[in-house]
């Protein structure tokens, strides 16, 4: 069965795909989730060309995602967590630094 071509789920399982094949409300759907992030509680710097997952439940002490870096769906990330550029972090794990 095919998904329809707006159906932003597939960029939470596969979120290395969203910068090159996202439309412009799917864009503005990640710009108000990272939003959130960064008024949210704790210390939180997101690096250019990231993705939040909708589904990801994060709550960091601390989180500097470095650039396109992505946190997919489901995935569990708490305490404080520094990843570099170029990274991921898969559906359904669980990351809790230090």
């Amino acid at each position: 069965m095919k998904q329809p071509s707006d159906d932003g789920s597939r960029f939470d399982h596969c979120p290395w795909l969203f910068a090159g094949q996202a439309s412009g409300g799917q864009r503005a759907a990640q710009e108000r989730r990272q939003e959130r992030l960064l008024a949210g509680p704790g210390e939180v710097c997101l690096g250019e060309g990231r993705f939040v997952a909708e589904t990801a439940a994060v709550h960091p002490d601390v989180l500097h995602q470095g650039d396109r870096s992505y946190i997919a769906a489901h995935a569990y990330v708490t305490d404080a967590i520094r990843t570099g550029a170029d990274c991921t972090v898969d559906p359904f794990t669980v990351v809790r630094g230090p």
